[in-house]
Parts: C-alpha cells; sequence; structure tokens
C-alpha cells in the first residue's frame, strides 16, 4: 500500500523524475538528479513516510553516476521514479 504524500512532496516526485528523463547522457544533470533524490530521502524519513524513503534509497542504491560515460541503470532508475510518482499520484486522489 502506498502512503497519502502531501502534495508538495508529489510535485517534488514528479520534478526529479523529470529531472532524470534529461540526466540519462548528461553527468551534471545526473549528479543534480542524486542530490535531489537524496534531500528528498531524507524529508520523507523526517516527515516518518518510511515505507516511499525505502523505496527512494532503492533507487539511490542502482544510481552510480559517471562521468564521460552512459549510464547503464538509466532505464530501470527511470522505470522506478515513474512508478513512484505515478502510485503517490493515485494515493493523494483517494
Amino acid at each position: 500500500m502506498t502512503e497519502k504524500l502531501p502534495y508538495e512532496v508529489i510535485e517534488e516526485l514528479d520534478c526529479v523524475s523529470r529531472l532524470h528523463e534529461q540526466a540519462v547522457c548528461n553527468h551534471e544533470k545526473c549528479m543534480e538528479f542524486s542530490e535531489k533524490l537524496s534531500g528528498l530521502l531524507v524529508r520523507l524519513e523526517d516527515m516518518k513516510f518510511y515505507r516511499t524513503a525505502d523505496r527512494l534509497m532503492g533507487i539511490l542504491i542502482n544510481c552510480s553516476p559517471k562521468e564521460a560515460s552512459h549510464c547503464e541503470k538509466a532505464t530501470i532508475v527511470g522505470a522506478m521514479m515513474k512508478e513512484i510518482a505515478k502510485e503517490a499520484q493515485k494515493a493523494a486522489e483517494k
């Protein structure tokens, strides 16, 4: 079951998800994505949304920005981000 997150957090998830789409072949954007996702993870833990925070931790485990090379797990990370954002949006509508 997905946690019912505040609207601002859902917006931030969407924003980070879109950032990941831009980051696939751009090291600076990739680093920005990783930093923003880490910050969101900390916020979710502070707000006691542990289930969602754990899922973001799973994404960060798969995310390892590399300079001058293509991200090997971009498809997996992108799909995970979209799934979390979609589920959070659905939970908010209930």
